[in-house]
């Protein structure tokens, strides 16, 4: 009998690291990013390779694309993680951390909510890109809603949000959006300008670490033409 065995601890980030941050502009919110993270990106690629993953049905609202929750514990990337979520955003978490897989393909059908700028349900979140360099195109966005003249939505974390004026703005585009909801394709170019202003782009290169207030508004861009032969793969890590 054969047993696939994942020794985590084999996943190591190099020893010098050299930090960046960056002020999301219109905000005072930071982004930390890091490049050449982990000193074996490929044997991470190859971990998330033999992952099962599971297809989200186009007809349904969410991230469009293949996810694959995962138990597994990459200890120096958590523990790591932690130290700068603590150290650099000052979002103080319970020391829950959840880690999935994400593959997203260009011009795949989805729902047009499923292309919009969103947040997580957590503190801090990160995202480790694991394309070759050949194969890495577009990013990470983040943007303002004008209407609501907001760049985040925070009522996960503080219920007295939805006493302002920027969260009753918001929320009556998300039901007039939810309502005239339908089928597309993933193409961030689809995302309207006139009521989502992009501030801040983070480009996708080969083993960066991007990590972000997860309660900003943000987006994976992607263009319809990406993505088809080898479909963009990272580490996501939501912190709690």
């Amino acid at each position: 009998m054969n047993f696939n065995f994942v020794d985590t601890d084999l996943i190591c980030i190099n020893d010098n690291l050299e930090l960046e941050i960056t002020t999301i502009p219109k905000t005072t919110h930071k982004i930390l990013t890091i490049d050449n993270f982990l000193k074996n990106p490929e044997d991470l690629q190859d971990i998330a390779s033999k992952q099962y993953f599971e297809k989200i049905p186009s007809n349904k609202n969410g991230s469009p694309g293949w996810i694959s929750i995962t138990n597994l514990k990459f200890n120096q990337i958590i523990t790591t993680a932690k130290h700068l979520s603590d150290n650099y955003l000052d979002t103080f978490h319970n020391n829950k951390v959840s880690l999935q897989f994400n593959l997203f393909q260009g011009g795949m059908p989805c729902k047009y909510t499923s292309i919009l700028p969103h947040v997580d349900q957590s503190l801090s979140a990160f995202q480790i890109y694991l394309n070759n360099p050949e194969d890495c195109h577009g990013g990470t966005n983040f943007y303002k809603h004008l209407e609501s003249e907001s760049t985040v939505n925070v009522e996960y974390l503080d219920p007295d949000f939805k006493k302002t004026e920027s969260y009753y703005k918001f929320n009556k585009y998300v039901k007039e959006i939810s309502q005239n909801n339908y089928n597309t394709i993933l193409d961030s170019r689809q995302i309207d300008s006139s009521i989502w202003e992009p501030i801040h782009h983070v480009e996708m290169k080969p083993n960066r670490f991007v990590m972000y207030p997860s309660y900003v508004f943000h987006s994976a861009y992607i263009e319809k033409e990406w993505y088809k032969e080898i479909k963009r793969i990272g580490l996501v890590g939501f912190l709690k």
